[in-house]
């Protein structure tokens, strides 16, 4: 068990640069250049209607721009796609009035409408002097499915099903159960996490800079202007701070978790102010952060990649509030009371795009976390059986994850295209 869990964890921890929405396509547009080589000389894009709705009010970092389409021939110009999700670490200075020209005379963008997979699907075609690149990036983020150069088909996915809404699960993670996290965050050898340190050391890195520079809609900066117990205050301020930041297009990485940069922030960085507040060692920081990272991909196993369930809301606040209750020194079964006040209070949250908002967002579930991992600790929980809460913490998290998929698709479409109706009529 501890072997696999660790596998998990890192491969669901890396960094990431810039808001994964526009991340995503522009990481597609640097993989189908390269497998073709040459100059792009037409672009044609396919996103999903959440990557799209996802990327229209944040910005690219290195660049102004929002939306999808210029970060797509950013990509194809500028990016490393071995990077991975931080295709545009090496970008310098990029002609931006020629990617926009470009991308108005010779790009093109169409939204998935018909795909009701689970997550991502974003298809990048890239014309250069040498034919044609495709590249499909589905269900994560960074995910290549299929690489084709002028027709030929050079990779693809076997497990791949366009239309498979049971992708996540059949995740790893879903052999487990909170238990089992719990006991492995307080069990594992310390040397085994400590690669958990870079997250705590990118995430507030990027809160310090939200909150200095004011960035974004400066949610960060005021919240610690507010009143309140000092630890909670920080905690929601460095969280809000942090999104302030990468949705600015900070040229900071985050430390993302299951592929989502506010997630890994919203799930880590409350957390080092709670333990700098209650003078807890770096070795309990990181188990916290280290269960907070192992109930967050677990939901998100649940809920989906993408989905109309906000993650930073729910996934990471209910990571957040387990790791605070280890921070504590609690037992297990304040863990699951947690579940139950988080699930119960905020469960089924809208995810309505990445954008500067969602600092707001971050900071509530870095509030509502801490909240109800100490009512949990003076014996309050929202009862079995009461709404969304269940008779465990994973039959709650299970039930919470049938009513995302497939219970919200038909709601998260409809909320998509109102949102993208709405920005297109402006532009």
């Amino acid at each position: 068990m501890k072997k696999e869990l660790l596998s998990i964890l890192r491969a669901e921890v890396a960094p990431a640069l810039g808001c994964t929405g526009p991340i995503s396509v522009a990481f597609a547009g640097a993989a189908a250049r390269q497998a073709v080589g040459g100059t792009p000389k037409h672009i044609k894009l396919i996103s999903d209607m959440n990557t799209y709705k996802n990327s229209i009010a944040v910005v690219t970092p290195g660049t102004s721009f929002m939306g999808v389409l210029e970060p797509t021939c950013v990509g194809a110009f500028y990016g490393d796609a071995d990077l991975g999700l931080e295709v545009l670490k090496s970008m310098k200075d990029p002609d931006e009035a020629f990617i926009r020209e470009f991308a108005k005379q010779h790009a093109e963008v169409a939204i998935k409408w018909d795909y009701h997979g689970m997550g991502i699907y974003i298809d990048v075609e890239v014309e250069t002097e040498n034919g044609t690149g495709r590249v499909v990036v589905a269900q994560a983020h960074d995910r290549v499915v299929l690489r084709e150069v002028n027709g030929k088909v050079l990779y693809q996915d076997p497990k791949f099903d366009l239309n498979d809404q049971a992708f996540d699960g059949r995740a790893p993670i879903r052999d487990y159960c909170v238990r089992d996290f719990y006991d492995f965050a307080r069990e594992v050898p310390l040397e085994d996490i400590a690669f958990l340190n870079e997250a705590v050391e990118l995430n507030t890195s990027l809160a310090k800079t939200g909150l200095a520079e004011k960035m974004g809609s400066a949610f960060g900066d005021s919240i610690a202007k507010l009143a309140g117990e000092p630890g909670y205050i920080r905690a929601k301020s460095l969280a809000a701070a942090a999104s302030d930041a990468r949705m600015s297009g900070a040229n900071l990485s985050a430390m993302s978790c299951a592929k989502s940069g506010n997630v890994g922030i919203a799930a880590s960085v409350p957390l080092v102010a709670l333990a700098e507040e209650a003078g807890k060692t770096r070795e309990e920081l990181l188990r916290a952060v280290c269960l907070s990272y192992l109930m967050t991909i677990y939901l998100k196993s649940h809920i989906g990649r993408l989905s109309a369930m906000c993650a930073c809301a729910i996934a990471a606040s209910l990571g957040t509030g387990a790791g605070y209750c280890l921070l504590l020194g609690l037992d297990y079964s304040c863990v699951e009371k947690t579940v139950s006040n988080i699930v119960g209070s905020i469960g089924g949250t809208l995810c309505d795009g990445a954008k500067f908002g969602c600092a707001m967002k971050l900071a509530t579930a870095a509030g509502v976390a801490i909240e109800s991992a100490r009512l949990a600790q003076l014996g309050s929980a929202i009862p079995d059986g009461d709404g969304l809460v269940c008779y465990s913490a994973d039959d709650t998290i299970a039930m919470l994850g049938r009513i995302a998929a497939p219970g919200m698709v038909s709601a998260n479409e409809f909320m998509a295209h109102e949102i993208i109706t709405r920005e297109n009529a402006r532009s």
